[in-house]
């Protein structure tokens, strides 16, 4: 006798609703279901809709996509890096824009912004992204570093408080160069920073908080503060929370992981909320053991996106789990919503005969040491020779690299990977992947090129 299906629950009927909506008011979305032989008008549960990913969509024209077929119907208009080899473009209608302003202005209202009070955000976020706000003055330096500093030490002494965004190696070179041009006092307004684009490890945070003076001691002053999003879906999509935060380094030991989450890859993963009023969000199975975070978009949207495979590893873990295993470490913090642990790109490993190396393994060793975390960009490239894991590192412009870094690196690198491993420090302007100055592009980290 076959077991009575669970009933829907209100994610699912709003996720079902989106498909509906997709399926009437966008071609390209209903001859992707022609294509996969799915009756849209026969669907019942959302497991029986597809999934849809970078290449489903924008392997088409956008105009196909789009609700109502019209690009010329969007406010603005967002491309990604193209760091995965096919660019994907956000689509945001005015709606949208005005939505994303009272996201950014709840943000701010947390930090204290209102208006009766003066806030600047400095966005140096690059490719033009742009955050909208009614409650701060925004300086739009992007990835220009000179001009980025200048409007930190020049206009921030003005504001009553000063919000950084940016991607995590920018603001390390940031925080070095205002440090070492302005003294420790830069930093003085700066109540947080909000850094996504990619996976970001605790001993870079640690760092980077030292060079802002962050502390941990309740203050107005928040920190480092991790946003992710990406430019088909719209930024902030997912996003810590002080609390999350917090979890994340009282579960930061091997015996933790392995309690949680049943395996210790030798990191932590990011924990990360978001809003079930814009997004249910799935993980999706794959073969070989791991699952990807998979997001359905609940707004009425230029760009629909049913079911959208973000390819990030990641797993959804209910609060009553995460609390128990806060509760066996000794803590006393409690979470109160479910939580994304999110654990990189997936697949992004370099791999040989009985090793394997993952980027978010160098990061958190790269900065682990103070010193060496100064003397280097956190630009890398990870690769295979003669079946031997090569770490390539950048130094900084102008810095020499320490006694005792090369050995340290590779004592890092071989205890991560499993297998004796090689270290190459390239000087900043020799560094073979990635031009200097450049930080308009995300960093490539992973070389898959047979040895």
């Amino acid at each position: 006798m076959s077991r009575p299906e669970a009933p829907l629950t209100a994610g699912e009927r709003a996720a079902l609703r989106t498909f509906r909506r997709a399926a009437l008011t966008s071609r390209g979305y209903r001859a992707h279901l022609e294509r996969l032989g799915v009756d849209h008008r026969a669907v019942t549960r959302l497991s029986q809709v597809p999934y849809t990913d970078k290449q489903s969509v924008f392997g088409d024209h956008i105009d196909f996509w789009l609700d109502g077929g019209r690009v010329s119907d969007a406010a603005e208009l967002l491309t990604s890096s193209g760091a995965s080899g096919l660019f994907s473009v956000g689509v945001t209608s005015r709606s949208e824009r005005r939505a994303q302003e009272r996201t950014f202005d709840l943000v701010l209202r947390s930090l204290g912004g209102g208006e009766e009070t003066t806030t600047l955000v400095i966005n140096c976020l690059p490719m033009g992204i742009s955050i909208p706000t009614r409650l701060a003055t925004v300086a739009n330096p992007s990835v220009h570093l000179e001009m980025a500093v200048e409007t930190l030490v020049r206009a921030g002494s003005s504001f009553d408080r000063v919000v950084i965004a940016a991607e995590p190696v920018f603001l390390k070179e940031l925080a070095e160069r205002a440090l070492r041009e302005r003294g420790p006092g830069f930093a003085e307004n700066v109540v947080a920073c909000f850094v996504g684009g990619e996976w970001v490890s605790e001993s870079w945070r640690r760092y980077v908080s030292e060079l802002f003076g962050f502390t941990d001691d309740p203050s107005s002053r928040v920190g480092v503060m991790v946003s992710m999003g990406a430019a088909e879906v719209g930024l902030h999509v997912l996003h810590e929370t002080p609390a999350q935060r917090a979890a994340r380094r009282v579960l930061d030991s091997p015996m933790a992981r392995r309690s949680l989450f049943g395996r210790d890859p030798g990191y932590s993963p990011t924990l990360l909320a978001w809003d079930p009023n814009r997004f249910f969000v799935e993980e999706r199975a794959h073969d070989d053991g791991t699952s990807s975070l998979v997001l359905t978009a609940l707004t009425r949207r230029l760009l629909p996106l049913v079911r959208y495979d973000l390819d990030d590893e990641a797993q959804i873990i209910t609060a009553a789990t995460l609390n128990a295993e806060l509760g066996r470490q000794g803590s006393a913090l409690r979470l109160d919503r479910p939580v994304v642990a999110l654990w990189g790109r997936r697949g992004a490993a370099v791999t040989g005969d009985g090793w394997s190396l993952r980027p978010e393994l160098v990061k958190e060793g790269l900065f682990s040491t103070a010193a060496h975390a100064g003397a280097l960009t956190g630009r890398f490239r990870i690769a295979a020779s003669g079946n031997r894991p090569v770490l390539h590192v950048q130094l900084r412009e102008h810095v020499r690299p320490g006694p005792g870094i090369e050995a340290a690196l590779r004592h890092m690198v071989t205890m991560a990977a499993g297998a004796p491993a090689d270290i190459v420090v390239h000087e900043y302007r020799e560094y073979p992947y990635h031009e200097a100055g450049d930080f308009q592009h995300k960093p490539a980290y992973v070389d898959r090129r047979p040895a």
